[in-house]
């Protein structure tokens, strides 16, 4: 079973919801969620995906 990650964001400017368009380990899933938020998004989420 490979476990990977998304991230959920909504950007400072819209309000429009995002989802990553690859998946990334944990640790960079929450490296990518440190940069949105200091580039100003918020709600932003990890979200676990499994694959079978």
């Amino acid at each position: 079973m490979l476990i990977n990650y998304k991230v959920h964001w909504t950007p400072a400017d819209s309000t429009e919801r995002r989802t990553s368009a690859v998946s990334y380990s944990l640790s960079v899933a929450q490296e990518r969620q440190v940069e949105l938020e200091r580039e100003g998004a918020v709600e932003v989420e990890i979200e676990k995906i499994t694959l079978r």
